[in-house]
C-alpha cells in the first residue's frame, strides 16, 4: 500500500481488471510490432546508434507504467521530440559522435526534471485550455500527420520532406517511380485490416498482417524483388549508465529541456486526454506530468534519448482494444524478450507490413463524425476542429496546439466582451418576468425596464453594455423612467467596469431614470459593497426578484403623486 502511494502503476496490478486483459496483450503486441522500425529511425534522426532507440523505449515504457493511473497512453520515442532534441544536441556536439551520444543521454534527465517540477507546481491545471474542439483537430490532425509519414513506405520510395503537404506533393511527384510489389503488399494488408475489423473484429488483425507479410515474404523471397525487410536487429540488455557530461554542458542543454518539456506536455496533456474521452474516463493532468517526466528519467537511466508520449503507438493500443496500462507492460516485455534472442525471428517483416498497420491505424482514428456533430450543435467549435487540424498539418503538432488554444481563449474573449443580453417582460400567466421568444406573449409596463446581462461585467465588455443600455434608453417608445438592472446571471465585477457602471448610473440618474437591482448574488453584493455601489445606489434598491422592484417603484409613484398634486 505505501509503495503503491509512491509508485500509483503499482495498483494496476492489484486491482486488474481481468476482463481487459486480452485487449491489453493484443494492444501490446501491435504497438511492439510497429515500435521497433520507428524507435530505430527515431535514433537517426537524433544522431545516435539505432540501438538507443530500443533502450530509450524499454526505460520510457516502464517509467511511465510506475508512475500513471492507468490511462493506456504509449511513452517511447516519438518524432516531434527527435527532431527537437536533435536540434538542441547538434550544435553543442560539434560532429563528435561521442559528444553527441553523451549531451543526447544527459537531455532527458533535464526534461525529466522539468516536467516533475511543473507537476508539483501544478502546470497541468493549464490543460483545462484545452477544449474539446482542440482536442478533436488534433486527433485528426496527428492521424493524418501519422499516414502521411507511412505513405513513402507503402510506396516504396524514400521521401525527405518532412512538413505534411510538402510531403504529399513529393508523393505526387515521386508517383511513377513507385516499387509496385511493396504498394501492392501494402495495400493487400490495409485491405486485410479492414476486413478483419468487419468480419472478425475479435481476431488480432495486426498480428494476422504480421504473420501474412513474413509468410509472404519467405514464399516469394520479397527481398529478392526489392522489397525491404527488417532485416538483423541488434542484440542485447541495456545497461545502466550516467552520461559523462559537465555542469556547463547541462546549462547549455538547459534552455533546450525546456521546450522539449513544453512540446511533451502539450502533446502528452492532449493525447491523454483524449484517450480518456474516448474511455470515459479522468485524467490527473498533473500526475500525467509526473509520468511523463520519469519516463524520460528512464530512458536515461537506459542510456537513451529524450521520450514523450507516441501518438501512433497510442493510437495503435487504442484501435486494438487496450484499455489499461497493462498494454505498455506487455510491450515493455515483449521489448526486452525481442532485445535478448527473438529478434531474428522479425528479420523477415517486410517494412511496408508496418507502414499498413500505422496507415490502418491513422484512417479508423480520423473522426470525422465528431466533426460533423460539432457542425450540427456549434458551428463555431467545428471552424475551429479545422483551424486546429489545419494548423497541425501546416506548423506541426506543437505550433498547431498554441493555435487551437489561442482562438479558444480569442473566442472566450470575443463571448465575453460582446455577451448576450435581454429586455425581460412579463409573462401573462403570471406576475414575473422572462427573458420570452420574439413570438411569446409579454409586456412590460410603459416607462420600465428590466434588462439582463449574461456574462459577468468585466473590462472587456463594461462600456458595451453601458453603450447598449443608452441606446434602449434613447429609443423606447415611451420616455423611460425605471431600469431593474436583472443581475441573476452576474457572476462579478471589476474595478473597470464598476467605474463605467458609475459613470451609467450618474447619466442615468441626471436623466431623471430610477436605478433599481434584482436577482443579485450574495458575493457579487458584497463585492459591490466593497466597491462602494450599493452605497451610492442605496441598499434599499436591491430585490430578489424583478418583479418586486417594479412593483415597489409603482408605488413609490403612486404615493408621490397626491404630494405633486398638492403641490400645484
Amino acid at each position: 500500500m505505501g509503495l503503491a502511494r509512491w509508485l500509483p502503476g503499482l495498483a494496476l496490478f492489484a486491482h486488474y481488471p481481468r476482463q481487459a486483459l486480452r485487449g491489453d496483450v493484443v494492444a501490446g503486441l501491435s504497438a511492439f510490432l510497429v515500435m521497433i522500425p520507428s524507435v530505430l529511425a527515431y535514433s537517426e534522426l537524433v544522431g545516435v546508434p539505432p540501438v538507443t532507440g530500443l533502450y530509450a523505449a524499454i526505460g520510457a515504457m516502464a517509467g511511465y507504467a510506475l508512475f500513471s493511473r492507468g490511462i493506456p497512453v504509449i511513452a517511447g520515442p516519438d518524432a516531434t521530440t527527435a527532431l527537437l532534441a536533435a536540434a538542441v544536441v547538434a550544435p553543442l556536439a560539434g560532429g563528435d559522435p561521442a559528444r553527441t551520444v553523451a549531451l543526447a543521454t544527459a537531455l532527458p534527465f533535464l526534461v525529466g526534471a522539468a516536467l516533475v517540477i511543473a507537476s508539483r507546481l501544478q502546470v497541468g491545471d493549464l490543460a483545462d485550455l484545452l477544449s474539446k474542439p482542440v482536442l478533436v483537430g488534433y486527433l485528426n490532425g496527428s492521424a493524418l500527420i501519422l499516414i502521411g509519414t507511412q505513405i513513402g513506405k507503402l510506396l516504396g520510395v524514400p521521401l525527405v520532406s518532412d512538413q505534411f503537404f510538402l510531403r504529399i506533393a513529393e508523393v505526387l511527384r515521386r508517383l511513377p517511380s513507385t516499387h509496385a510489389p511493396t504498394l501492392a503488399l501494402g495495400l493487400s494488408l490495409i485491405v486485410l485490416l479492414f476486413l478483419l475489423r468487419r468480419f472478425l473484429p475479435t481476431v488480432p488483425g495486426s498480428l494476422v498482417a504480421c504473420v501474412v507479410g513474413i509468410a509472404a515474404a519467405v514464399a516469394f523471397d520479397l527481398s529478392s524483388h526489392g522489397v525491404a525487410l527488417l532485416g538483423e536487429m541488434p542484440q542485447g540488455l541495456p545497461r545502466p549508465q550516467i552520461p559523462a557530461v559537465s555542469g556547463q554542458d547541462l546549462l547549455d542543454l538547459a534552455p533546450g529541456a525546456l521546450a522539449l518539456a513544453t512540446l511533451i506536455f502539450a502533446e502528452g496533456i492532449l493525447l491523454a486526454r483524449a484517450i480518456a474521452a474516448n474511455l470515459h474516463e479522468d485524467i490527473d493532468a498533473n500526475g500525467e506530468l509526473t509520468a511523463l517526466g520519469t519516463s524520460n528519467v528512464g530512458s536515461g537511466l537506459l542510456g537513451g534519448y529524450t521520450v514523450g508520449s507516441s501518438g501512433s503507438r497510442t493510437l495503435t493500443v487504442a484501435a486494438y482494444g487496450g484499455r489499461t496500462q497493462m498494454a505498455q507492460w506487455a510491450a515493455v516485455a515483449l521489448l526486452l524478450l525481442f532485445v535478448l534472442v527473438l529478434a531474428p525471428l522479425l528479420e523477415w517483416l517486410p517494412v511496408v507490413a508496418l507502414a499498413a498497420l500505422l496507415i490502418y491505424t491513422g484512417i479508423a482514428l480520423f473522426d470525422w463524425n465528431e466533426n460533423v456533430r460539432l457542425r450540427r450543435l456549434d458551428p463555431g467549435s467545428f471552424r475551429l476542429s479545422l483551424g486546429v487540424t489545419l494548423g497541425v498539418l501546416v506548423l506541426g503538432v506543437l505550433p498547431g496546439i498554441l493555435v487551437g488554444v489561442a482562438l479558444s481563449v480569442l473566442g472566450l474573449l470575443i463571448s465575453t466582451a460582446r455577451p448576450r443580453d435581454a429586455l425581460l417582460r412579463k409573462h401573462p400567466p403570471d406576475h414575473r418576468y422572462h427573458d420570452l421568444d420574439d413570438d411569446q406573449p409579454g409586456a412590460s409596463p410603459p416607462g420600465i425596464l428590466v434588462y439582463r446581462i449574461y456574462a459577468p461585467l468585466v473590462f472587456a465588455n463594461a462600456r458595451h453594455v453601458a453603450a447598449r443600455v443608452g441606446r434602449m434608453v434613447r429609443r423606447a417608445r415611451v420616455p423611460v423612467r425605471c431600469i431593474v438592472f436583472d443581475m441573476q446571471a452576474v457572476t462579478g465585477m471589476d474595478i473597470t467596469a464598476m467605474e463605467v457602471f458609475e459613470e451609467l448610473l450618474d447619466r442615468l440618474a441626471a436623466e431623471g431614470v430610477d436605478i433599481r437591482f434584482s436577482h443579485a448574488n450574495r458575493p457579487l453584493r458584497e463585492q459591490l459593497m466593497r466597491l462602494g455601489l450599493t452605497k451610492q445606489v442605496g441598499a434599499e434598491r436591491f430585490f430578489h426578484a424583478a418583479w418586486e422592484a417594479v412593483e415597489d417603484y409603482q408605488k413609490c409613484v403612486q404615493r408621490s403623486a397626491p404630494a405633486a398634486d398638492e403641490a400645484r
